[in-house]
Protein backbone atom coordinates (compact mmCIF):
# COMPACT_ATOMS: atom_id res chain seq x y z
CA UNK A 1 0.00 0.00 0.00
CA UNK A 2 2.80 2.35 0.87
CA UNK A 3 4.58 1.55 -2.46
CA UNK A 4 1.48 2.49 -4.49
CA UNK A 5 1.22 5.73 -2.60
CA UNK A 6 4.83 6.64 -3.53
CA UNK A 7 4.25 5.95 -7.18
CA UNK A 8 1.15 8.15 -7.25
CA UNK A 9 3.09 10.96 -5.59
CA UNK A 10 5.87 10.80 -8.15
CA UNK A 11 3.40 10.88 -11.04
CA UNK A 12 1.78 13.90 -9.57
CA UNK A 13 5.07 15.71 -9.38
CA UNK A 14 5.72 15.01 -13.09
CA UNK A 15 2.34 16.47 -13.94
CA UNK A 16 3.06 19.60 -11.95
CA UNK A 17 6.41 20.02 -13.72
CA UNK A 18 4.81 19.69 -17.14
CA UNK A 19 2.17 22.27 -16.27
CA UNK A 20 4.45 24.98 -14.94
CA UNK A 21 7.37 24.35 -17.39
CA UNK A 22 10.13 24.88 -14.80
CA UNK A 23 12.48 22.84 -12.69
CA UNK A 24 10.94 21.07 -9.79
CA UNK A 25 12.75 19.42 -6.95
CA UNK A 26 10.86 16.63 -5.37
CA UNK A 27 10.90 16.35 -1.63
CA UNK A 28 12.38 13.28 -0.21
CA UNK A 29 10.10 10.32 -0.02
CA UNK A 30 9.85 8.57 3.22
CA UNK A 31 8.97 5.00 3.44
CA UNK A 32 8.42 2.83 6.42
CA UNK A 33 10.57 -0.18 6.62
CA UNK A 34 9.62 -3.43 7.99
CA UNK A 35 11.00 -2.32 11.32
CA UNK A 36 8.50 0.49 11.40
CA UNK A 37 11.09 3.28 11.21
CA UNK A 38 10.63 5.58 8.23
CA UNK A 39 13.39 5.74 5.60
CA UNK A 40 14.19 8.63 3.25
CA UNK A 41 14.74 8.10 -0.57
CA UNK A 42 16.15 10.94 -2.71
CA UNK A 43 15.19 11.24 -6.40
CA UNK A 44 17.22 13.34 -8.89
CA UNK A 45 15.82 16.72 -9.78
CA UNK A 46 13.63 16.91 -12.88
CA UNK A 47 14.56 19.66 -15.31
CA UNK A 48 12.91 20.77 -18.58
CA UNK A 49 14.61 22.78 -21.22
CA UNK A 50 12.47 25.40 -22.95
CA UNK A 51 11.69 24.67 -26.58
CA UNK A 52 13.24 27.13 -29.10
CA UNK A 53 11.03 28.65 -31.74
CA UNK A 54 10.68 26.76 -34.97
CA UNK A 55 12.39 29.55 -36.96
CA UNK A 56 15.57 29.27 -34.86
CA UNK A 57 15.99 25.57 -35.36
CA UNK A 58 19.02 24.45 -37.31
CA UNK A 59 18.22 21.07 -38.64
CA UNK A 60 21.21 19.44 -40.28
CA UNK A 61 20.47 17.74 -43.57
CA UNK A 62 22.45 14.83 -44.82
CA UNK A 63 25.27 15.68 -47.23
CA UNK A 64 24.64 15.44 -50.96
CA UNK A 65 26.55 12.63 -52.51
CA UNK A 66 25.95 13.85 -56.12
CA UNK A 67 26.58 17.42 -57.31
CA UNK A 68 23.39 19.45 -57.75
CA UNK A 69 21.97 20.09 -61.20
CA UNK A 70 21.67 23.75 -62.11
CA UNK A 71 19.50 24.86 -64.99
CA UNK A 72 20.32 28.06 -66.87
CA UNK A 73 17.59 30.53 -67.60
CA UNK A 74 16.35 30.67 -71.14
CA UNK A 75 18.45 27.81 -72.59
CA UNK A 76 17.44 24.19 -72.02
CA UNK A 77 20.90 23.11 -70.90
CA UNK A 78 21.93 21.28 -67.75
CA UNK A 79 25.34 21.44 -66.11
CA UNK A 80 26.63 19.29 -63.26
CA UNK A 81 29.41 20.64 -61.08
CA UNK A 82 32.30 18.22 -60.75
CA UNK A 83 33.28 19.26 -57.20
CA UNK A 84 32.02 17.80 -53.93
CA UNK A 85 29.31 19.92 -52.36
CA UNK A 86 28.62 20.65 -48.71
CA UNK A 87 25.23 20.04 -47.17
CA UNK A 88 22.35 21.90 -48.73
CA UNK A 89 22.02 24.11 -45.67
CA UNK A 90 25.37 25.80 -46.49
CA UNK A 91 24.52 26.65 -50.12
CA UNK A 92 23.04 29.97 -51.13
CA UNK A 93 20.37 29.40 -53.73
CA UNK A 94 18.00 31.89 -55.29
CA UNK A 95 14.92 30.90 -57.19
CA UNK A 96 13.08 32.86 -59.81
CA UNK A 97 10.02 31.24 -61.21
CA UNK A 98 10.86 27.70 -62.31
CA UNK A 99 14.58 28.42 -62.81
CA UNK A 100 17.16 27.85 -60.11
CA UNK A 101 20.29 30.02 -59.85
CA UNK A 102 23.29 29.06 -57.79
CA UNK A 103 25.44 31.74 -56.15
CA UNK A 104 28.47 29.49 -56.21
CA UNK A 105 30.94 29.52 -59.12
CA UNK A 106 30.44 26.85 -61.73
CA UNK A 107 33.46 25.03 -63.10
CA UNK A 108 32.55 24.04 -66.66
CA UNK A 109 34.68 21.69 -68.78
CA UNK A 110 37.11 23.44 -71.20
CA UNK A 111 35.80 24.35 -74.64
CA UNK A 112 37.63 22.40 -77.32
CA UNK A 113 35.56 23.39 -80.35
CA UNK A 114 33.86 26.61 -81.29
CA UNK A 115 30.69 26.87 -83.35
CA UNK A 116 31.22 27.82 -86.97
CA UNK A 117 29.58 31.17 -87.66
CA UNK A 118 27.23 31.35 -90.56
CA UNK A 119 28.58 33.09 -93.65
CA UNK A 120 26.56 35.11 -96.08
CA UNK A 121 28.00 34.80 -99.58
CA UNK A 122 27.70 38.03 -101.55
CA UNK A 123 27.76 37.94 -105.35
CA UNK A 124 31.20 38.74 -106.81
CA UNK A 125 31.82 42.12 -108.30
CA UNK A 126 32.49 40.46 -111.64
CA UNK A 127 31.82 36.77 -112.01
CA UNK A 128 34.47 35.87 -114.59
CA UNK A 129 37.77 34.65 -113.16
CA UNK A 130 39.58 33.80 -116.37
CA UNK A 131 39.60 37.00 -118.33
CA UNK A 132 39.61 39.59 -115.56
CA UNK A 133 41.72 40.61 -112.59
CA UNK A 134 40.71 43.02 -109.77
CA UNK A 135 42.09 46.54 -109.68
CA UNK A 136 42.06 48.33 -106.29
CA UNK A 137 39.34 45.88 -105.19
CA UNK A 138 36.80 47.95 -107.09
CA UNK A 139 37.23 47.76 -110.86
CA UNK A 140 38.16 44.71 -112.88
CA UNK A 141 39.92 44.74 -116.22
CA UNK A 142 39.79 42.34 -119.11
CA UNK A 143 42.89 40.25 -119.78
CA UNK A 144 42.65 40.31 -123.54
CA UNK A 145 45.37 39.47 -126.06
CA UNK A 146 47.48 41.56 -128.40
CA UNK A 147 48.03 40.97 -132.11
CA UNK A 148 50.59 38.23 -131.48
CA UNK A 149 48.31 36.40 -129.04
CA UNK A 150 50.09 37.25 -125.76
CA UNK A 151 48.11 38.74 -122.90
CA UNK A 152 48.34 42.49 -123.37
CA UNK A 153 47.01 45.49 -125.28
CA UNK A 154 46.95 45.92 -129.07
CA UNK A 155 50.69 45.79 -129.65
CA UNK A 156 52.21 45.76 -126.15
CA UNK A 157 52.64 42.57 -124.12
CA UNK A 158 51.71 42.74 -120.42
CA UNK A 159 53.34 40.80 -117.60
CA UNK A 160 49.97 39.40 -116.56
CA UNK A 161 48.93 35.79 -117.14
CA UNK A 162 45.43 34.35 -117.03
CA UNK A 163 44.38 31.68 -114.56
CA UNK A 164 45.96 28.27 -115.11
CA UNK A 165 43.94 26.19 -117.55
CA UNK A 166 42.28 29.13 -119.29
CA UNK A 167 42.17 29.12 -123.07
CA UNK A 168 41.76 32.10 -125.37
CA UNK A 169 41.58 32.37 -129.13
CA UNK A 170 40.79 35.07 -131.64
CA UNK A 171 42.21 37.32 -134.34
CA UNK A 172 43.31 40.89 -135.04
CA UNK A 173 42.84 42.16 -138.56
CA UNK A 174 45.19 44.94 -139.68
CA UNK A 175 44.54 46.83 -142.90
CA UNK A 176 46.33 49.81 -144.48
CA UNK A 177 46.91 51.56 -147.79
CA UNK A 178 50.48 51.60 -149.05
CA UNK A 179 51.74 55.20 -148.94
CA UNK A 180 55.50 54.78 -149.16
CA UNK A 181 58.05 52.20 -150.23
CA UNK A 182 61.02 52.58 -147.95
CA UNK A 183 61.63 56.31 -147.73
CA UNK A 184 60.03 57.21 -151.08
CA UNK A 185 56.42 58.21 -151.54
CA UNK A 186 54.42 56.40 -154.22
CA UNK A 187 54.17 57.88 -157.68
CA UNK A 188 50.91 58.39 -159.53
CA UNK A 189 50.95 54.98 -161.17
CA UNK A 190 51.89 53.16 -157.92
CA UNK A 191 49.53 51.80 -155.30
CA UNK A 192 49.11 49.01 -152.85
CA UNK A 193 47.29 47.71 -149.80
CA UNK A 194 47.83 44.96 -147.28
CA UNK A 195 45.54 42.97 -145.01
CA UNK A 196 46.88 40.79 -142.20
CA UNK A 197 44.60 38.49 -140.23
CA UNK A 198 46.67 36.69 -137.58
CA UNK A 199 44.79 33.93 -135.78
CA UNK A 200 46.07 33.21 -132.28
CA UNK A 201 45.61 30.55 -129.61
CA UNK A 202 46.61 31.28 -126.02
CA UNK A 203 46.75 28.64 -123.29
CA UNK A 204 47.80 29.25 -119.66
CA UNK A 205 49.90 26.25 -118.65
CA UNK A 206 50.23 27.58 -115.08
CA UNK A 207 49.33 30.78 -113.27
CA UNK A 208 52.66 32.22 -114.47
CA UNK A 209 53.26 30.57 -117.86
CA UNK A 210 51.34 30.91 -121.10
CA UNK A 211 51.93 29.44 -124.56
CA UNK A 212 50.87 31.18 -127.78
CA UNK A 213 50.51 29.97 -131.36
CA UNK A 214 50.12 32.63 -134.05
CA UNK A 215 49.06 31.78 -137.61
CA UNK A 216 48.96 34.88 -139.91
CA UNK A 217 46.80 35.03 -142.98
CA UNK A 218 48.05 37.65 -145.44
CA UNK A 219 46.50 39.28 -148.48
CA UNK A 220 48.25 42.10 -150.32
CA UNK A 221 48.43 43.97 -153.61
CA UNK A 222 51.42 46.06 -154.74
CA UNK A 223 51.98 47.98 -157.98
CA UNK A 224 55.40 49.55 -158.40
CA UNK A 225 57.53 48.88 -161.45
CA UNK A 226 60.39 50.81 -159.90
CA UNK A 227 60.65 48.30 -157.06
CA UNK A 228 59.28 45.10 -158.57
CA UNK A 229 59.34 43.89 -162.13
CA UNK A 230 55.64 43.04 -162.07
CA UNK A 231 52.48 43.80 -160.16
CA UNK A 232 52.06 41.66 -157.07
CA UNK A 233 48.84 40.24 -155.66
CA UNK A 234 49.05 37.28 -153.32
CA UNK A 235 47.22 35.75 -150.36
CA UNK A 236 47.87 32.81 -148.10
CA UNK A 237 49.34 31.67 -144.80
CA UNK A 238 52.44 33.48 -143.56
CA UNK A 239 55.17 32.39 -141.17
CA UNK A 240 53.75 30.88 -137.98
CA UNK A 241 55.11 31.84 -134.58
CA UNK A 242 55.23 29.84 -131.35
CA UNK A 243 55.94 31.79 -128.17
CA UNK A 244 56.09 31.40 -124.39
CA UNK A 245 55.82 34.02 -121.67
CA UNK A 246 56.75 33.34 -118.05
CA UNK A 247 55.96 35.75 -115.22
CA UNK A 248 59.15 36.00 -113.17
CA UNK A 249 57.86 38.05 -110.24
CA UNK A 250 54.70 39.61 -108.89
CA UNK A 251 55.29 42.20 -106.16
CA UNK A 252 52.00 42.91 -104.39
CA UNK A 253 53.46 45.72 -102.26
CA UNK A 254 54.57 47.80 -105.24
CA UNK A 255 51.88 46.43 -107.60
CA UNK A 256 54.53 45.47 -110.14
CA UNK A 257 54.99 42.38 -112.31
CA UNK A 258 57.76 41.22 -114.59
CA UNK A 259 57.85 38.57 -117.33
CA UNK A 260 60.32 37.07 -119.78
CA UNK A 261 59.42 35.56 -123.14
CA UNK A 262 60.82 33.69 -126.12
CA UNK A 263 59.35 33.05 -129.56
CA UNK A 264 60.22 31.10 -132.70
CA UNK A 265 59.08 32.01 -136.22
CA UNK A 266 58.91 29.09 -138.60
CA UNK A 267 59.11 29.42 -142.42
CA UNK A 268 55.59 28.22 -143.18
CA UNK A 269 54.88 31.07 -145.59
CA UNK A 270 56.03 31.07 -149.19
CA UNK A 271 59.08 33.31 -149.73
CA UNK A 272 58.48 33.31 -153.50
CA UNK A 273 55.10 34.94 -152.93
CA UNK A 274 56.49 37.29 -150.27
CA UNK A 275 54.27 35.66 -147.64
CA UNK A 276 57.29 34.74 -145.51
CA UNK A 277 61.05 35.05 -145.32
CA UNK A 278 61.82 31.38 -145.77
CA UNK A 279 63.99 31.33 -142.65
CA UNK A 280 63.56 30.66 -138.94
CA UNK A 281 63.76 33.61 -136.51
CA UNK A 282 64.43 33.58 -132.79
CA UNK A 283 63.00 36.29 -130.51
CA UNK A 284 63.43 37.20 -126.86
CA UNK A 285 61.57 39.93 -124.98
CA UNK A 286 60.79 41.28 -121.52
CA UNK A 287 57.54 42.73 -120.20
CA UNK A 288 56.97 44.88 -117.11
CA UNK A 289 53.61 46.01 -115.73
CA UNK A 290 52.79 48.32 -112.83
CA UNK A 291 49.53 49.60 -111.37
CA UNK A 292 49.17 53.32 -110.74
CA UNK A 293 45.82 53.39 -108.92
CA UNK A 294 43.38 52.90 -111.81
CA UNK A 295 45.94 53.16 -114.61
CA UNK A 296 48.20 50.25 -115.55
CA UNK A 297 51.48 50.87 -117.35
CA UNK A 298 53.38 48.37 -119.51
CA UNK A 299 56.90 48.36 -120.97
CA UNK A 300 58.37 45.96 -123.55
CA UNK A 301 61.90 45.47 -124.85
CA UNK A 302 62.61 42.82 -127.48
CA UNK A 303 65.18 41.56 -129.92
CA UNK A 304 64.70 39.40 -133.04
CA UNK A 305 67.54 37.43 -134.62
CA UNK A 306 66.43 36.95 -138.22
CA UNK A 307 67.40 34.03 -140.41
CA UNK A 308 68.93 36.52 -142.91
CA UNK A 309 67.22 35.33 -146.10
CA UNK A 310 68.62 36.10 -149.55
CA UNK A 311 66.02 36.00 -152.31
CA UNK A 312 64.47 38.20 -154.97
CA UNK A 313 62.54 40.25 -152.45
CA UNK A 314 65.40 40.59 -149.98
CA UNK A 315 68.56 40.59 -152.09
CA UNK A 316 70.58 42.21 -149.33
CA UNK A 317 69.16 39.92 -146.65
CA UNK A 318 67.46 41.09 -143.46
CA UNK A 319 69.06 42.69 -140.44
CA UNK A 320 68.22 41.83 -136.85
CA UNK A 321 65.43 43.80 -135.26
CA UNK A 322 65.23 45.67 -131.96
CA UNK A 323 61.79 46.83 -130.81
CA UNK A 324 60.17 48.53 -127.86
CA UNK A 325 56.73 49.62 -126.75
CA UNK A 326 55.17 51.59 -123.93
CA UNK A 327 51.47 51.23 -123.21
CA UNK A 328 48.89 52.28 -120.66
CA UNK A 329 45.36 51.06 -120.08
CA UNK A 330 42.55 52.60 -118.10
CA UNK A 331 39.60 50.35 -117.11
CA UNK A 332 36.86 52.92 -117.38
CA UNK A 333 34.18 50.39 -116.42
CA UNK A 334 34.04 46.63 -116.00
CA UNK A 335 33.27 46.32 -119.72
CA UNK A 336 35.27 49.15 -121.31
CA UNK A 337 39.04 49.66 -121.23
CA UNK A 338 40.77 52.60 -122.91
CA UNK A 339 44.31 51.97 -124.20
CA UNK A 340 47.16 54.05 -125.62
CA UNK A 341 50.56 52.84 -126.85
CA UNK A 342 53.78 54.04 -128.43
CA UNK A 343 55.59 51.33 -130.40
CA UNK A 344 58.76 51.46 -132.42
CA UNK A 345 61.33 49.21 -134.03
CA UNK A 346 64.78 49.54 -135.51
CA UNK A 347 65.32 47.05 -138.32
CA UNK A 348 68.79 48.18 -139.25
CA UNK A 349 69.19 48.54 -143.00
CA UNK A 350 65.50 47.64 -143.45
CA UNK A 351 64.41 50.92 -141.87
CA UNK A 352 62.73 52.24 -138.73
CA UNK A 353 59.20 53.04 -137.72
CA UNK A 354 57.39 54.63 -134.78
CA UNK A 355 53.62 54.74 -134.33
CA UNK A 356 51.09 55.88 -131.75
CA UNK A 357 48.27 53.42 -131.12
CA UNK A 358 45.04 54.61 -129.45
CA UNK A 359 42.50 51.86 -128.88
CA UNK A 360 39.53 50.64 -126.92
CA UNK A 361 38.51 47.19 -125.65
CA UNK A 362 34.89 46.26 -125.02
CA UNK A 363 33.58 43.05 -123.46
CA UNK A 364 29.77 42.77 -123.75
CA UNK A 365 29.81 39.39 -121.98
CA UNK A 366 32.31 37.46 -119.91
CA UNK A 367 33.25 35.29 -122.92
CA UNK A 368 34.02 37.88 -125.59
CA UNK A 369 36.17 40.97 -125.98
CA UNK A 370 36.31 43.30 -128.97
CA UNK A 371 39.16 45.71 -129.77
CA UNK A 372 39.34 48.65 -132.14
CA UNK A 373 42.52 50.65 -132.67
CA UNK A 374 43.95 53.11 -135.19
CA UNK A 375 47.78 53.04 -135.20
CA UNK A 376 49.09 56.34 -136.55
CA UNK A 377 52.54 56.42 -138.12
CA UNK A 378 54.94 59.01 -136.73
CA UNK A 379 57.79 57.86 -138.97
CA UNK A 380 58.16 54.86 -141.25
CA UNK A 381 60.91 54.26 -143.81
CA UNK A 382 60.47 50.50 -144.11
CA UNK A 383 59.37 48.60 -147.22
CA UNK A 384 55.68 48.84 -146.35
CA UNK A 385 55.07 52.46 -145.43
CA UNK A 386 51.67 53.77 -144.32
CA UNK A 387 50.19 56.77 -142.60
CA UNK A 388 47.72 54.85 -140.46
CA UNK A 389 46.24 51.38 -140.00
CA UNK A 390 42.87 50.06 -138.91
CA UNK A 391 42.94 47.21 -136.38
CA UNK A 392 39.86 45.22 -135.36
CA UNK A 393 40.16 42.27 -132.99
CA UNK A 394 38.07 39.61 -131.31
CA UNK A 395 39.02 37.42 -128.35
CA UNK A 396 37.00 34.46 -127.10
CA UNK A 397 37.53 33.05 -123.62
CA UNK A 398 37.19 29.42 -122.60
CA UNK A 399 37.91 27.39 -119.47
Amino acid sequence: MKRNTAIIAIAGLFMVSAVYGQSAVLPPITMSGQSGAPQQMSLPPITRTQTAPATARNTALPSISQPPIIRSAGAQQTYRQPQQYQPRSTQLVQSRGNDVYSQQSINLPPVTTLPVPSRTALPPLYSDTLMTVPLDEAVTRVLGCNMLGFTGLIHTVSADVSKAGSFKMGFHSSWFDLERIYDRSLATNESGEKLELPLFFNYALTDDLEAVLNIPIIDYTAKSREIWTRDLSESGVGDMKLGFKYRVFDNAEYQMRGAFGVAFKFPTGSDDKMLGTGKTDFEIFTAFSKNFEKIIGHLNLGYVMTGDPNNQFYPDGLADKFYYSLGIEYPHTHNVTVMAEVAGEDWGSCGMKVEVIPGIRYSPTENFAFEVAVPISVTNDQQWGYNYRLVVGLTTFFQ
